[in-house]
């Protein structure tokens, strides 16, 4: 009984992309990275443990190409292909009971899908490859003759949008959100070359491209505590300017409203039955605990005449005091006074 581990997946994937899958004879797989034929190779030895006769053939750009490999096969071949950029191997085991064992193993893992993120990985350091071209395009390719049941299955298990291009013959997959799951899933770790190349074109995103009003549509859950514009501009990766007109025009709407403390702006959704004020005014506040003159509470907290009536103002604006007779006045309220 072979056990099914998440590194076997990974090989399967890798298979299922590069390995003959119409052979009846021998396990066969293809690749330029060593550290996957190693990789494959290091599993089917797991598998058929008293089983020593894996050939290798190495095929080279050019005769004057030299290459040392790291470990020894029984049978190592080495060939010319002048059609080749890099170097590039095939591993063969030969075996009618062995290629039928192996194949109801890429069956039993291909019907798990626990497994399906990790076949999806082998699929991509095999078939997998990253376009880049103007306009900021950026594209996630997973070459391919047809569409195949089991890659269909995976993306859509994980929400990938993605299209099938028979022109391309390629799985072709955009945007910033299935970037991140594929960034998420770690999906091109695999392959050392595809994995740099992931990643230098995904760190090379400016910002997300939201669906049409998506950040009107959900602002206001960001607004469960009072945020800065610049809090928001943030959460979303958007301009500053972008968010104080999204505000702007919620605030006519009558769904925000916005408290200034000092120089900043706190939004909050309207109607939450809240008041932002500063630390000063909350001075102001407790020193009118007992009702006090605009110069009195000048003195008392050392800011000018001026100063201390305009704070008065506000909070009067805001409903938390009140003037009578010169004096100043507090007024109870409901609401929750927040300082900030």
């Amino acid at each position: 009984m072979v056990r099914l581990t998440k590194r076997l997946a990974e090989c399967v994937g890798l298979w299922l992309a590069e390995g003959d899958r119409k052979s009846l004879s021998e396990i066969t797989f293809t690749n330029n990275s060593f550290n996957l034929i190693e990789l494959f190779y290091k599993q089917l030895k797991i598998i058929f443990k008293n089983n020593n006769n894996f050939r290798l053939y190495t095929y080279l750009p050019s005769e004057r190409h030299k290459i040392d490999l790291p470990i020894r096969f029984s049978t190592e071949k080495f060939y010319t292909d002048s059609r080749a950029n890099k170097p590039y191997f095939i591993l063969r085991l030969a075996g009618r009971d062995l290629i039928r064992k192996w194949k109801r193993i890429v069956e039993k893992v291909s019907e798990n899908k626990k497994f399906y993120i990790y076949i999806l990985r082998g699929f991509f350091a095999g078939e997998g490859n990253i376009k880049t071209g103007a306009h900021c395009n950026r594209t996630i390719r997973i070459a391919q003759k047809q569409e195949l049941t089991i890659i269909n299955e995976i993306l859509n298990s994980i929400e990938v949008i993605f299209k099938f291009s028979a022109r391309e013959r390629a799985y072709v997959i955009t945007g910033r959100n299935n970037w991140k799951k594929f960034a998420d899933l770690r999906i091109a770790d695999l392959h050392p070359i595809k994995n740099r190349r992931f990643w230098e074109t995904y760190n090379e995103f400016v910002e997300w491209h939201y669906s049409p009003n998506f950040i009107l549509k959900n602002i206001l859950l960001e607004l469960d505590e009072p945020k800065t514009s610049s809090e928001l501009a943030d959460i979303f990766n958007r301009h500053q300017s972008r968010i104080q007109h999204i505000l702007v025009r919620l605030k006519h709407e009558g769904r925000v409203t916005n408290f200034r403390v000092g120089s900043t702006n706190y939004w909050t959704p309207a109607g939450k039955n809240i008041i932002i004020i500063s630390k000063r005014k909350a001075q102001i506040m407790k020193l009118l605990s007992v009702p006090h003159l605009t110069s009195d509470i000048s003195k008392k907290l050392g800011i000018d005449w001026k100063a201390a009536n305009n704070r008065l103002r506000e909070l009067s604006k805001l409903g938390l005091v009140i003037r009578k007779n010169y004096l100043w006045h507090k007024v109870s309220t409901k609401l929750e006074v927040k300082v900030l």
